[in-house]
């Protein structure tokens, strides 16, 4: 059954979906959406922000299929922990002394059955981008406490194994908030855009986002570097990890700047988290000529997306509304999608680096960074190995 609340939510948020995206029908018909929402109504009690994030959650993941990780139903609880996998392995990220610890468990139940539940409900186009999305799951409140295995428990254990070997515990209320203890909220998702150092004859700029907020600081970072003497300045490197998106037309003042000094080698750094705008800033970067050097990134060349917010009754829906594919900015309308946006054009196109590095576990528990350290010893003429 379903709370009338949440059935009422539910279809302003797929009428909302109907409405402006470009191909809503693209993996399922709206038909196969009617027999999933009653299997899932019938099978679980929607009546709290719980069920109900993993109820859209599941439906989200299949419309959207691989093309499509930009249509989302969003509901945020953040945890004061958070996490990175490196190689197949979760490890603590925050807190800052258990940094490199392993998660074994949460709430007594194994992180490989965890991870099983979570995907689910995730929605990826890419490998990298099912990593990312399985690394923000594990600390939001709800999308834990949705899973069938955590569904009803009024706290969230983990269980970690310490460098050393030692077992501990972090051990998080469901109800609590927990400001005083929490990380970096804004620098873990943006990074810190505009940023940039000039080190071993190399100029290292942060291009981790292109948000709305960082428009003038990503501008005044750009009129600083044309002041720079860069004479002995013989490559850049661009160090496009984490940008996830926001205003592509922010990508255009760090393009200008590139021009200008084209006689540079332009180094661009990748990972997995690149996705959206900052898939356009690669594409940008890829015609300016740059070498790439790091992981694949989170989302196909061509995909949906281009988000179209909706909030009704204190919940937000996000929905693609443009498809994207080299050569056009953006088809939106429905008509437009149908004529031009055949199945060849469909094909994922997925991004390989010139050189590809992962950040290695040693190195990320000693605070090296080994992609960027690799770029600082890499030359056209004279690849090294790593």
């Amino acid at each position: 059954m379903i709370d009338i609340k949440y059935k009422k939510v539910y279809e302003v948020f797929i009428e909302h979906y109907r409405k402006v995206h470009p191909c809503p029908w693209h993996e399922i018909s709206e038909e196969e959406l009617g027999r999933i929402y009653n299997y899932l109504t019938s099978n679980i009690d929607v009546v709290d922000k719980y069920t109900f994030f993993y109820m859209m959650s599941y439906i989200v993941k299949r419309l959207s299929g691989l093309e499509d990780a930009h249509t989302e139903y969003e509901f945020w609880e953040i945890l004061p922990v958070n996490f990175k996998i490196i190689a197949g392995e979760v490890l603590v990220n925050y807190p800052e002394e258990l940094k490199g610890s392993r998660l074994l468990a949460v709430n007594g139940i194994d992180i490989n059955k965890i991870e099983d539940e979570l995907e689910e409900i995730i929605t990826y186009g890419t490998e990298g981008r099912r990593r990312r999305q399985l690394e923000i799951y594990l600390f939001n409140r709800v999308s834990l406490l949705s899973l069938p295995s955590l569904r009803g428990n009024s706290k969230i254990i983990y269980t970690i194994q310490m460098l050393n070997g030692e077992i501990v515990e972090l051990e998080y209320d469901s109800k609590q908030k927990y400001e005083e203890k929490m990380f970096n909220v804004g620098e873990y998702f943006y990074g810190r855009p505009g940023e940039y150092e000039i080190r071993d004859n190399a100029l290292i700029y942060k291009h981790s986002s292109v948000q709305p907020q960082f428009e003038a600081r990503i501008i005044e970072s750009i009129d600083r570097l044309r002041q720079e003497d860069l004479s002995n300045v013989s490559k850049i490197i661009i160090d496009l990890r984490g940008n996830f998106g926001g205003n592509s037309k922010l990508n255009g003042y760090l393009m200008d700047f590139l021009r200008e000094n084209a006689d540079k080698e332009l180094l661009v750094l990748t990972d997995y988290r690149v996705f959206s705008a900052g898939r356009y800033a690669l594409v940008d970067l890829l015609k300016l000529g740059a070498t790439t050097i790091g992981e694949e990134i989170g989302t196909p060349i061509n995909c949906f997306g281009e988000t179209n917010r909706i909030c009704h009754d204190g919940y937000s829906f996000a929905s693609s509304s443009a498809y994207f594919y080299p050569g056009k900015c953006g088809v939106k309308n429905k008509d437009d999608f149908k004529r031009f946006v055949v199945d060849e054009i469909r094909k994922p196109i997925f991004f390989k680096p010139d050189v590809y590095v992962s950040t290695a576990k040693t190195d990320y528990i000693n605070g090296i960074d080994t992609i960027l350290e690799y770029a600082l010893s890499y030359s056209k003429n004279n690849k090294i190995t790593y």
